[in-house]
């Protein structure tokens, strides 16, 4: 069975990364749930309407859907649930949070990318009231049950901005069968990994040696691991873009070079999805990204490779295992006029059933009794679970980007680098491109 992952594996990781960049240099906190008086009443907000905006994901479009006329029945509360890729997604919440604020209830929060922003423009409401209200919240509820990192990433200068859904880092995931047959060692620095690289491509059948995000702005994410292996960093003390370091540059080069050299055709410009798609058809001997990819790639439905892929942590570098540790967020709109409705919801959606749900589908969660039940040790591949402890105590919180007002704008700086590389360009030039376009994003000299 794999390593258990306990409240304090859980913040031995958060202390490890620095999270206090998260909160802005404020200590972390803990929020405490109010004891409950007597019985809660679902039917509250009975007659209700509300209205859900999601990034697509397996929990949104196969696990939510299926439940959710049991939650409408329970609380008598309609909900629209609305599910849009993801750069889709971003574009229209942040239009309508900008535009018609009112009309957004809730929303999925990606806080490494939206936090600062979605702070500063205050349309975060402040959840801590509602949870602290026993008349708004249920005893079943129980919020000491999520890991306290993910509390944390939940939390932008200490206010918590909504509930975590799970917890994210990123891995290898590679072909168990083709790795057996060529007697490649599994990688486990990044020297070995640029070798397992090249010796698993193959010029004349175009099998990819690797395959990982080449979309410039999503590819950032899948770059983060590299730079924090090899003792970069996006941001120095000041806040100052740190995109010419030697480390930095090395990082680009690597990711980037490596996708140029052994990477499938058509790799620049290719999304998570497409990546996805490429391992998970037996098309690429290793895929880096999202830890998340397990449930797809145990499907036999989506994946012909279930039950052949091995998972391992990134690779080491110098400055050892450094993968990023993130979670998606259930939120509520600032001015959304059905706040307590939707504050019943999230409950609901982050819920210990829900969690189980989610657990049965190989989907990381974000609860302690989710995590640790047998249910969820014995479902999930045994490497995955160690690789997954593993990455946890020098994970970088909430650092897939810069952490910045500007996340959009900084990641298509880097992200135009990335695209650079992976068609040939040279790495030190385009991090001075990426450096100097930062800089002047940040309106720093």
């Amino acid at each position: 069975m794999g390593k258990k992952i306990t409240r304090r594996r859980f913040l031995k990781g958060l202390a490890a990364t620095g999270a206090v960049a998260l909160t802005a240099g404020v200590a972390p906190r803990a929020f405490g749930q109010a004891p409950a008086k007597g019985g809660f009443d679902w039917k509250k907000f009975s007659g209700s309407k509300i209205r859900f905006m999601n990034n697509t994901h397996d929990w949104s479009t196969e696990i939510v859907p299926k439940a959710l006329p049991e939650f409408e029945k329970m609380t008598g509360i309609k909900v629209q649930w609305e599910v849009l890729p993801e750069n889709q997604f971003r574009q229209k919440l942040t239009l309508e949070l900008s535009a018609n604020p009112e009309s957004v209830d809730g929303f999925m929060s990606l806080s490494s990318w939206d936090g600062v922003a979605f702070y500063e423009s205050k349309w975060y409401e402040p959840v801590e009231k509602y949870l602290k209200n026993p008349e708004l919240t249920s005893p079943d509820f129980d919020f000491n049950d999520f890991f306290p990192n993910c509390v944390q990433i939940a939390t932008i200068k200490n206010t918590l901005i909504g509930v975590p859904l799970y917890p994210e880092v990123q891995m290898i995931f590679y072909d168990k069968e083709k790795f057996a047959a060529k007697k490649v060692k599994v990688p486990e620095t990044i020297d070995e990994f640029v070798a397992a690289a090249e010796k698993m491509y193959d010029k004349q059948t175009k099998y990819a040696g690797y395959v990982s995000r080449g979309n410039g702005i999503q590819a950032v994410y899948t770059l983060a691991p590299f730079v924090f292996g090899l003792g970069g960093r996006w941001l120095d003390e000041k806040g100052r873009p740190e995109l010419t370091s030697e480390a930095f540059i090395k990082a680009l080069e690597i990711y980037g070079g490596t996708l140029h050299k052994y990477g499938p055709p058509g790799i620049a410009g290719a999304t998570w999805a497409q990546n996805q798609t490429t391992f998970g058809m037996g098309q690429a001997a290793m895929n880096t990204d999202s830890s998340n990819f397990v449930s797809t790639y145990e499907d036999p439905k989506k994946s012909k490779l279930a039950g052949k892929v091995g998972y391992a942590t990134v690779p080491r570098g110098p400055a050892g295992i450094r993968s990023t540790l993130i979670a998606w967020c259930l939120s509520i709109g600032s001015k959304s006029r059905q706040k307590e409705a939707t504050w019943l919801f999230i409950q609901w959606l982050a819920s210990k059933e829900m969690n189980m749900r989610q657990a049965k589908m190989k989907i990381p969660v974000g609860r302690q009794s989710a995590w640790n039940s047998k249910e969820y040790q014995s479902s999930m591949p045994k490497d995955w679970l160690d690789s997954f402890a593993k990455s946890i105590p020098t994970a970088a919180v909430n650092q897939a980007n810069p952490l910045v007002v500007q996340v959009p704008e900084t990641r298509d700086a880097i992200g135009k680098a990335i695209v650079a590389v992976i068609q040939g360009g040279k790495a030190r030039e385009e991090a001075m491109k990426a450096q100097q376009e930062c800089l002047k994003i940040l309106k720093m000299s």
